[in-house]
């Protein structure tokens, strides 16, 4: 649910900044916004696989570029969709089509942050697997600091890097 709502406000943030970029978005106020992020999340979620299905053959055909055309048909229904939401150019597909490109590129960017830290707890996890639990602070402090000197970073070539505890 958290992780729901995160996307949700990123999702909403970078559609106020791609709408903010592009001369043909109109965004009456932040509920609209809200409303267009949630509107994609669902179309995304149900209508994309679907649509994608359906056309797997031209997708195949033009190497995935078909999907840049079903991202801006997303675009286009949440327009109809949302009240609010206006897509005021002469060729709303192009605006569409764009709006469809840059909004994943921001919501990627704007996520970042919270997808180190989940890989940071990921990270952590698996070190700390197998330890006990910890029964005071000092405890802990001396055994996170032993699994770093027992780790050691292995890089032939056959190994990629690998950390090898």
């Amino acid at each position: 649910m958290k992780e729901t709502f995160f996307k949700i406000v990123v999702n909403t943030i970078s559609i106020f900044i791609v709408a903010w970029m592009l001369s043909g978005i109109d965004l009456e106020n932040a509920f609209t916004a809200i409303l267009v992020a949630v509107a994609l999340a669902l179309l995304n979620t149900f209508l994309r696989p679907l649509l994608i299905a359906l056309t797997l053959q031209i997708t195949a055909v033009t190497m995935g570029l078909f999907l840049l055309i079903i991202n801006a048909g997303m675009v286009l229904l949440a327009w109809k969709i949302v009240p609010g939401f206006n897509i005021i150019s002469e060729s709303p597909f192009w605006t569409a089509f764009w709006f469809g490109i840059l909004m994943p590129i921001f919501s990627f960017f704007l996520g970042l942050p919270e997808k180190i830290r989940q890989q940071k707890i990921i990270i952590k996890r698996v070190i700390n697997f197998g330890n006990p639990p910890f029964s005071d602070e000092t405890s802990q402090e001396s055994n996170d600091s032993q699994d770093f000197q027992d780790a050691e970073i292995v890089e032939d070539d056959d190994t990629n890097g690998r950390l090898n505890a």
